[in-house]
């Protein structure tokens, strides 16, 4: 099945903090003595050294910069997180996508225009680490957010609403994360709202038309295809099948006699 719709690496190794490295070296003194004391051997290697979290460190530094829930945060978080995503730091950006989120919410409430960029970042953020239901879920939430703003005949709707699609699609494409099926559901679903408001907003010749009820058709087709129906309807018809050859079979054994 082909539907007619269809997201960045290098790494930062992070330097300890001066008097981390004094306190873990401190650490690691005693712990080594009392190992040799107890006849065992302890090897110090880099994962020994906890890693500090240099997420904290920068929410706190820009919370001290702008006050813990001043908006004007909003913004550096997330060049912090796009520059920690630019080198690898998905985790990390992860975590600064998240508190500038919480930030917007606190200043802006529930929804709010604001916060779609934001979730984009969180979104690209998860499909880095391939925390695939994660991301489903913030498409889930964007649906939801691009409903709650816009009306039925706001382009803006239809921008947001194809790009949920597009993450469907492409996931029941590639069988993604095992929930073909689901994904499918959903994308046929907001195929049907895209063509309400496209019939609300366009032409009907308009090519996106078009496209959508092509769309429709395919994911309805699969659709059923998948359905018990037609599984049900398949075992019927293979049991027919199966009456009519042994019928045919046993009317070959027959013997006709006939009068001359």
């Amino acid at each position: 099945m082909t539907i007619l719709e269809h997201k960045k690496s290098a790494t930062r190794h992070l330097t300890p903090q001066p008097l981390v490295t004094l306190l873990v070296t401190l650490s690691l003194s005693i712990l080594g003595n009392s190992a040799a004391a107890q006849g065992l051997s302890l090897s110090v290697t880099d994962d020994l050294v906890p890693a500090l979290d240099t997420t904290a460190r920068m929410i706190t530094k820009v919370e001290s910069q702008y006050g813990a829930y001043d908006q004007r945060q909003i913004e550096p978080l997330g060049d912090l997180g796009r520059l920690s995503q630019s080198t690898g730091e998905y985790q990390q950006a992860l975590s600064l996508f998240k508190q500038a989120l919480h930030v917007s919410r606190i200043n802006h409430g529930l929804y709010h225009e604001e916060q779609i960029p934001i979730i984009d970042d969180i979104i690209a953020a998860e499909i880095a680490l391939r925390n695939w239901e994660s991301v489903n879920n913030y498409y889930a939430y964007q649906e939801h957010l691009y409903q709650r703003l816009y009306d039925m005949d706001d382009p803006r709707l239809e921008a947001g609403l194809k790009k949920v699609s597009a993450w469907h699609v492409n996931a029941l494409n590639v069988n993604l994360d095992g929930k073909r099926i689901d994904h499918l559901r959903k994308a046929n679903e907001l195929f049907k709202l895209r063509m309400q408001i496209a019939e609300n907003t366009l032409a009907l010749d308009d090519p996106k038309v078009a496209v959508l009820a092509q769309n429709i058709k395919i994911c309805e087709r699969e659709l059923f295809l998948a359905s018990d129906l037609n599984r049900e309807m398949m075992v019927r018809e293979q049991r027919d099948n199966h009456s009519r050859r042994r019928a045919y079979r046993q009317s070959e054994r027959r013997l006709i006699v006939t009068l001359d």
